[in-house]
Parts: C-alpha cells; sequence; structure tokens
C-alpha cells in the first residue's frame, strides 16, 4: 500500500471522476476544481478563463450553491468562490444522510399503505426475468443479491467495474456476508497494481485474476439468482443510465452460469501472486 502523500495524490482527471459520486457532472467538477484555484473571481471571468459556456456556467454554478459547494454575491457583477473541500463535501454527505433518514421514515408508513394493495394469491414457483435500467440501480441490485444471499456467489466482471462497485455499499455488503460465513468469490481481467490494492479492498480474499467471457458482468449465487449484463461502457459514471443488466432466478440459467463460473475460477490465477511480482 501506498503510504506517502505524493504517491496517493490524484490527477485532475481522477478527481473529477471521484466527484461524480458526489453528484457532480463533469462541468460541475470542471468549475469547482477552476474556482478552488482561481480563488474569488466574476462569472464571465471564470466561464472565460476555464473557457465554459457561459450560459451552462450559470446553470452549474446554481447547482453547485444548492448543493452547498460554492457562495455567490448578490453584487452585480456576481463573484463566484468555492467553498473549502473538507466543508463542500461534508456538506453532500450530510444532505446524502438526511434524505436517507427522511426515505427511511416514510418507507413504514408507505410499506404499511401498500400492503392493503398486495393480491393474496399463492405465489408461483414460475422463473422470473426482469431488466434493471441505470448503473446506480443496477449496483443497488447487486448488493441486495449478496446482501439475501445463503448461498456461495461469482462475481464475475472487469477491473473498472470493480473500481466503481468500491464507491457504492458494495463493499460493505461482502464484508457483512464474509464475516457471517457466507462466500464470494470474484474473477476479474489483469489491472495494474493501484487497482488491485482497490479491490483487495472489496472485502473477499478470494480474488482471482483471468481472461473474461466478455467485458461485461456476472453476479450468480449458486441455486438462486442470477444477474448478467451486456458489454459495459467503461467510464466512472455512476449514473450512466445506458447501462443495463437481466435479472433472473431461473434454475437452468443459474446453474449453466454457475458451472461456467467454477470453470473460469479453476482457470484463473490467485491476485496476490500476480501483484507481488
Amino acid at each position: 500500500m501506498n503510504t506517502g502523500g505524493e504517491s496517493n495524490m490524484l490527477s485532475k482527471e481522477e478527481i473529477y471522476n471521484s466527484l461524480v459520486h458526489f453528484g457532480l457532472e463533469e462541468i460541475d467538477a470542471k468549475i469547482y476544481v477552476g474556482l478552488l484555484q482561481m480563488g474569488s473571481v466574476t462569472v464571465g471571468t471564470m466561464a472565460q478563463k476555464l473557457n465554459v459556456d457561459r450560459g451552462k456556467a450559470y446553470r452549474s454554478l446554481n447547482k453547485l450553491r444548492n448543493m452547498g459547494v460554492i457562495s455567490t454575491t448578490f453584487s452585480n457583477p456576481t463573484i463566484v468562490n468555492a467553498v473549502e473541500p473538507s466543508e463542500a463535501l461534508t456538506s453532500v454527505i450530510q444532505k446524502k444522510e438526511d434524505e436517507i433518514v427522511m426515505l427511511q421514515k416514510l418507507a413504514r408508513t408507505v410499506i404499511e399503505s401498500l400492503h392493503n394493495y398486495e393480491n393474496n394469491v399463492a405465489a408461483t414457483d414460475m422463473s422470473s426475468f426482469s431488466i434493471v435500467q441505470g448503473r446506480s440501480n443496477i449496483y443497488t441490485r447487486i448488493g441486495k443479491l449478496i446482501q439475501e444471499s445463503k448461498e456461495k456467489i461469482f462475481l464475475v466482471t472487469t477491473s473498472d467495474d470493480l473500481m466503481r462497485m468500491y464507491h457504492t455499499s458494495i463493499p460493505d455488503k461482502i464484508h457483512a456476508k464474509i464475516s457471517t460465513g457466507g462466500e464470494v468469490r470474484i474473477i476479474t481481467n489483469d489491472c495494474d497494481a493501484k487497482t488491485m490494492e482497490i479491490i483487495e479492498q472489496l472485502g473477499t480474499p478470494e480474488v482471482k485474476i483471468g481472461k473474461l467471457p466478455s467485458k461485461s458482468r456476472m453476479i450468480v449465487e449458486s441455486k438462486n439468482q442470477l444477474i448478467m449484463s451486456g458489454a459495459m461502457k467503461e467510464s466512472m459514471d455512476l449514473n450512466d443510465d445506458v447501462d443495463s443488466i437481466m435479472y433472473t432466478n431461473s434454475e437452468e440459467m443459474v446453474e449453466n452460469m454457475f458451472s461456467l463460473c467454477t470453470h473460469l475460477w479453476k482457470k484463473s490465477k490467485p491476485m496476490e501472486i500476480l501483484s507481488s511480482n
């Protein structure tokens, strides 16, 4: 693991990608970082120096102000200033935590009310299929699968996808599953040492590097459920609406994909062996 401050510094592009997880789009991140560098400036000066369309700049500034990461004056011309990073990101996190508390309280009432609309007809044993659209929704579903699982899980996906998962609740779900005796095996493609360090923090000691069938993801719980996707865009955007998965509990499909993952596992090499070379 890197211990020096300098070696852990993110590049500007990596900072932009990281700020996506806090709800900032690329132009928002560019403006915020630019304001940190420039200090207090007028909107016109900022837009000119960052080569940003003034109309887009105003829309972005309005969003950033509402998030609490910049401040603006009522003067003419308007002066904008970036809020100190620790205070800014803490503010964003606090708002998200407040939203979660609100949703949890609201959910109790809504769930009770929704029970009144339930059909009391006994459930059938037919296999179900569903499509989940949007990357954030997909990671929520993957986390749910891991949390509710009772059997061994294979998580087969690209190293870029695992890097994105690191910024979600999925590592916590894996940690919790492992701590109660569960088994989560990860298979991914060859990657650099920095990426390996992050993958090692996902929560399972069972990680192997191998040749993936394609640039897609497959999460399968033995005997129970399966998540599969097509080819993925390798960006860090957690809000990618194009990303989609198929979810099923089809016994035949689950068994076939679990057998494939078992074969891939046997063919792959432990990550720690590769990272020590």
